[in-house]
């Protein structure tokens, strides 16, 4: 028999925000992780889960949390931060998941994590001769200025590889994104062609990019591409989180 869990969304300032009440288990957690996954795709500042009001019945449910989670690893990164005072809650769903996950005691508690954490920065290139190095500039001056000197070796070379990769076969002008949230640093270039990034030694016919596409994979902790409007956007993660943690 199916459980009782309910859930209330709102949006604040360009937040959602999910009241969720009940128990999750594995009856009701695939329709509320449906639920979660549209508040995603809205592209919100970022999704707080408000679990205060809620259980969850086990680590096969807290899979609900863990798949969503997962999802906001993806470009644009926005951040779902999950909260609930109730150390048997934040226990099952610490122990399904394969890193720590972003819970906090109370919704308050969430939202100033989120202080200063949703910067973005967007600069227009056009497919010329020193593309690569302005993407470089944008990357150094951000990271810097976001206090993320750490970052700036690997996010300015994946910034210089995938602008090269756009200037080389997309020739169309592109827009290079870096989103500053919680946890990660996005990096993104968007271009106006469909032809989809694949590694040497992976490539078939209409695709496009080669060696440099595996010196990102080895300098951010995770990349991708997906459709975009006319083209698409590349993209990749950089961890801050630990870094910028102060005890």
């Amino acid at each position: 028999m199916a459980s009782s869990l309910t859930w209330q969304v709102d949006s604040r300032d360009g937040l959602i925000i999910v009241t969720v009440s009940g128990t999750v288990d594995t009856w009701s957690g695939p329709a509320l992780y449906h639920a979660l996954a549209r508040c995603l795709r809205s592209e919100p500042a970022a999704v707080v889960v408000d679990l205060s009001g809620a259980s969850v019945a086990d680590a096969e449910s807290a899979g609900t949390f863990t798949k969503i989670l997962g999802e906001a690893q993806r470009w644009p990164g926005t951040p779902v931060l999950l909260c609930t005072p109730e150390p048997a809650t934040t226990g099952v769903i610490t122990a399904a998941a394969e890193e720590p996950p972003p819970l906090y005691a109370t919704v308050a508690e969430a939202l100033s994590a989120l202080t200063g954490c949703n910067e973005l920065v967007t600069q227009v290139i056009p497919p010329v001769p020193g593309a690569a190095r302005r993407a470089r500039e944008v990357v150094t001056e951000s990271c810097l200025r976001w206090d993320l000197p750490h970052l700036v070796a690997p996010a300015t070379l994946v910034a210089s590889e995938l602008v090269s990769n756009a200037v080389m076969h997309a020739h169309t002008t592109m827009t290079l994104q870096l989103v500053l949230r919680p946890r990660h640093l996005f990096l993104a270039v968007i271009d106006g062609s469909p032809a989809e990034p694949v590694p040497r030694g992976e490539r078939h016919s209409g695709a496009i990019g080669g060696r440099g596409l595996h010196l990102v994979g080895m300098s951010a902790d995770g990349w991708d591409h997906q459709e975009h409007r006319d083209g698409k956007v590349v993209w990749a993660r950089f961890g801050h989180h630990a870094a910028r943690t102060k005890e």
